[in-house]
């Protein structure tokens, strides 16, 4: 297969599965929202993993760091960083709550790499990251009503701002925080043991999966388990 052909498919497949899913609605719009989220949250997330453990555990995308390069140019807290934020991107997009703003977070960090790739000739990178930067723009689209407010101011805001915000309830509100909190700290201690960082990890994990099923029985929204907005019913 001819590879510049290859290349125009990886922006013209994804380009056609947003127009259609977001054309048609129904089941076909929740299938492409949620792969789309559980593909880009997967790649962010692994990604970050990968830079923050060194280049240790094995990413998704993308070939190595170079880590004597980095330590050449003084780039290993802007490498930390990136992973830093990829991580977080990865679990926001990865949550229901925090979808939105995890692909809002996400279109710089395809710009970063399209740009990075491209002025560094890497073959065929540019090209794959278009076609996820195409999934990232569905996403947006899927939850314009939720983001037109940027563009158009409401005309009465005071009616917004009266809106209560919905929360799932100060028990599973604070362990939500604590276990995104947990998993994000854990990230960070690889330097210092790697045991203890997939073990902070997996306990964020799990306080995650217990604060979701809690939020559930109660039947409230919870922090990483239900798209909410404030005052905004969930899209169906």
């Amino acid at each position: 297969m001819n590879l510049h052909l290859f290349y125009l498919a990886t922006i013209v497949v994804p380009a056609l599965a947003t127009a259609v899913a977001l054309r048609c609605g129904g089941w076909q719009r929740r299938l492409y929202v949620g792969g789309s989220r559980l593909l880009l949250g997967a790649l962010m997330l692994g990604g970050g993993l990968y830079k923050l453990s060194g280049n240790h555990l094995p990413g998704l995308m993308g070939p190595p760091m170079n880590p004597a390069f980095l330590a050449q140019h003084q780039l290993e807290i802007f490498a930390r960083f990136i992973g830093a934020a990829q991580l977080l991107i990865g679990l926001l997009l990865l949550t229901g709550r925090f979808a939105l703003l995890g692909a809002v977070l996400l279109v710089p960090m395809w710009l970063n790499i399209i740009f990075l790739t491209w002025s560094q000739h890497w073959p065929g990178t540019p090209y794959l990251v278009t076609g996820f930067l195409v999934l990232t723009t569905g996403l947006l689209l899927h939850d314009f009503p939720r983001l037109k407010f940027i563009f158009y101011p409401p005309q009465h805001p005071d009616a917004l701002c009266a809106l209560p915000l919905r929360t799932a309830g100060p028990g599973s509100e604070t362990l939500g925080w604590l276990a995104l909190g947990t998993v994000v700290g854990g990230a960070l201690l690889y330097p210092v043991s790697p045991t203890a960082m997939l073990g902070m990890m997996g306990l964020g994990g799990a306080l995650l999966l217990l604060t979701t099923g809690w939020s559930w029985r109660r039947g409230r929204p919870g922090p990483a388990a239900t798209p909410t907005s404030a005052g905004a019913r969930p899209r169906r």
